[in-house]
């Protein structure tokens, strides 16, 4: 007992001395204790922008009182001893969590008529405040905002490339998320950070919805023969105007009908599975260089036509085409800064084009470019990062475009370049194996086609349509020679999943003086020839139309279907394609 007594009084004594230190001389002290006079044990207190709780005793004999002015600054009175009349007052800052700079309280303590102000300080330090630390984003990807407040300059970073500051103003920065291509959810952060202080956002995205789009590319191949080209119509416009927006009159500028469901109708009636859509963007449809934006009138003007024909349940393959050859004519600069520009480029074009159709089915394909001017293995090399950035872009729009099936161009879609410079294997393509389709284009020989006539153009091809002794007679790259191409393609990529699109091929059928019969068979029988040596080798054959409903004597034309009329203007074409898919066995 007395040991307690003995213990008890000496931490009294203690809590004493601390009281009589913050006393004046005219305090009256006996044994160690004050007897008058309202003291405190301090009259100053600091807490960090943390917040959190101190302690501070007041010694009266007259039982105290304390308030504060400040919200934030609470306090509790906890009980007084008896013999020393000493009252410890608890005083707990709360954390400071939008205030940028000090703050001030002030802990007024009453006793016996006295009172002392006890002053209380918060320091706020370095201080970066946002105004929500998690957002939520749909799968389709989007903007969203956040304010953020602070008392210094602060830096902004993100942990994932998806996820990029778009823009930033008056401490309002705005992020994008890009869409998820996968179908999980996935996690970013936004770290704000000034100094030591840091404040960080957790962005979640929602998860994508799986692709609808199960076909493989050889699976979709064997159902769009024979194709057709709905040429020199969305790719028409002037090369003077890349990066510029010349409006949706392009259309006709360079053919003259509008193109139209009856139009579509048509060409389905003449037993058509398949559309090739050539279409600019660059040339004429720009709205701004800095993001490659497309004018959304041509978009929806695109989106139009492309919807005549999956009404009709025809197979699309939509592509960029020439464009002015901001693309397809920059291969005599392949350095790595040269590239890696026109890649970028590419695919913010794409990224826009498929996120606009991709909840089309898989009845929709897209091209990545057209005729690709490489005439060397290095320039070959250059093409397939176009062609990966292509790729990259399209999957990472999500949905069924994460399973559409994409096309590739081998080198100026010729087949004997494809064949020797063109790997497709070291694409890598997101949506694994079996959703690639190579493409090439046929016009071989060019005197006949009229691609290119030289000295010497030719109007008789085919066993059976010589002319004796005319000039004009084929002497080489007839109906064995068709064959013997196709195979090249079939033996590299039909063969091993990858179909082949023959985008492009066709003959201008002419008036000439004489033997008219023999041209006309001629004509006839190269469509059938090429028609059915392609279906045989797993190639789509896909004729090329421009739509001017006039031989022009012996230059010819080179179309199948007159579009105003609706009806078939060469039947010898016409005829010779039917005739061709009817003779052909898919091989797959």
């Amino acid at each position: 007992m007395k040991i307690r007594k003995f213990l008890l009084f000496l931490t009294l004594s203690m809590v004493g001395s601390v009281l009589c230190a913050a006393c004046g001389d005219d305090d009256e002290v006996k044994d160690n204790f004050v007897i008058s006079n309202l003291k405190v044990t301090t009259e100053n207190m600091i807490f960090p922008k943390e917040g959190g709780e101190q302690t501070f005793y007041v010694q009266s004999v007259a039982a105290p009182t304390a308030t504060s002015d400040q919200g934030w600054c609470g306090i509790t009175l906890g009980t007084t001893t008896d013999h020393l009349k000493v009252t410890p007052v608890v005083v707990k800052a709360e954390a400071m969590t939008t205030e940028l700079t000090d703050r001030t309280a002030h802990i007024t303590v009453n006793a016996g008529g006295q009172s002392v102000v006890v002053n209380v300080l918060q320091t706020a330090g370095d201080r970066v405040v946002v105004d929500k630390t998690s957002v939520d984003v749909a799968a389709e990807g989007g903007s969203f905002d956040i304010k953020v407040t602070s008392n210094g300059n602060y830096t902004v970073s993100t942990d994932a490339s998806w996820l990029t500051e778009t823009a930033k103003s008056n401490g309002n920065h705005t992020f994008t998320a890009a869409v998820n291509p996968v179908t999980s959810e996935r996690k970013a952060t936004i770290t704000f950070t000034l100094n030591n202080e840091k404040a960080v956002v957790t962005v979640t995205q929602a998860a994508a919805q799986a692709s609808s789009i199960t076909a493989t590319a050889r699976d979709i191949a064997k159902q769009m023969y024979p194709g057709w080209n709905l040429g020199n119509t969305m790719e028409g416009g002037n090369n003077a105007d890349l990066y510029k927006n010349s409006g949706i009159s392009t259309e006709t500028s360079w053919q003259s009908t509008k193109t139209s469901q009856a139009v579509i109708d048509c060409v389905k009636a003449q037993g058509f599975k398949s559309v090739r859509i050539p279409t600019a963007w660059v040339m004429g449809h720009i709205t701004d260089e800095a993001n490659m934006t497309i004018d959304q009138a041509w978009m929806n003007r695109v989106k139009e036509v492309v919807d005549y024909c999956i009404n009709d349940g025809l197979y699309v393959v939509l592509n960029d085409h020439w464009d002015g050859g901001w693309l397809e004519s920059s291969f005599e600069n392949i350095s790595d800064a040269s590239v890696a520009a026109n890649a970028e480029k590419l695919g913010k074009l794409w990224t826009q084009i498929a996120t606009t159709f991709r909840d089309y089915d898989e009845h929709l394909l897209f091209a990545g470019l057209n005729e690709p001017n490489c005439d060397s293995q290095s320039k070959t090399n250059a093409l397939l990062k176009y062609e990966q950035a292509f790729i990259d872009a399209v999957r990472a729009t999500g949905g069924n475009n994460s399973k559409r099936t994409l096309v590739v161009q081998g080198p100026q879609t010729n087949i004997n370049n494809t064949e020797s410079w063109f790997d497709v294997t070291k694409l890598i393509d997101p949506a694994g194996e079996g959703h690639l389709m190579v493409e090439v284009h046929y016009y071989d020989p060019p005197q006949f086609t009229g691609v290119w006539e030289g000295n010497k153009p030719i109007w008789f091809w085919g066993t059976g349509n010589h002319v004796d002794g005319d000039s004009h007679n084929a002497s080489s790259m007839e109906e064995s020679y068709v064959l013997s191409q196709f195979q090249k393609m079939k033996t590299k990529f039909a063969d091993k999943g990858y179909p082949v699109i023959l985008g492009e091929y066709g003959a201008n059928w002419r008036k000439i003086s004489a033997n008219q019969d023999k041209h006309d068979a001629s004509i006839k029988l190269y469509h059938k020839t090429v028609c059915q040596r392609a279906v045989d080798c797993g190639l789509v054959p896909m004729v090329w139309d421009v739509n001017v409903a006039n031989q022009n004597g012996e230059t010819g034309i080179m179309t199948v279907i007159n579009r105003t009329a609706a009806s078939v203007f060469c039947s010898f074409a016409m005829e010779g394609i039917t005739e061709g898919v009817a003779a052909a066995q898919w091989p797959y």
